[in-house]
């Protein structure tokens, strides 16, 4: 986890960070997000969403153990 249980962490707080960068309204709990989009949502709003979580996610990669 990128937070311990009951905290928030520097990596956590980049990573929102990126997501509102990127234009999406994440509700981050300790060290999950939560993606709730719109019932109405279409296909491309959908794609397009999960693009930008892509770009806000890599930018938190570096934390990751198992990174290069």
């Amino acid at each position: 986890p990128l937070a311990p249980y009951g905290a928030s962490s520097p990596a956590m707080n980049e990573l929102i960070a990126a997501c509102r960068a990127e234009g999406l309204l994440i509700f981050a709990n300790f060290n999950r997000l939560h993606v709730v989009p719109p019932c109405i949502i279409t296909d491309d709003e959908a794609r397009d969403g999960l693009e930008r979580l892509d770009r806000a996610l890599a930018r938190g990669e570096r934390y990751y153990l198992g990174a290069s």
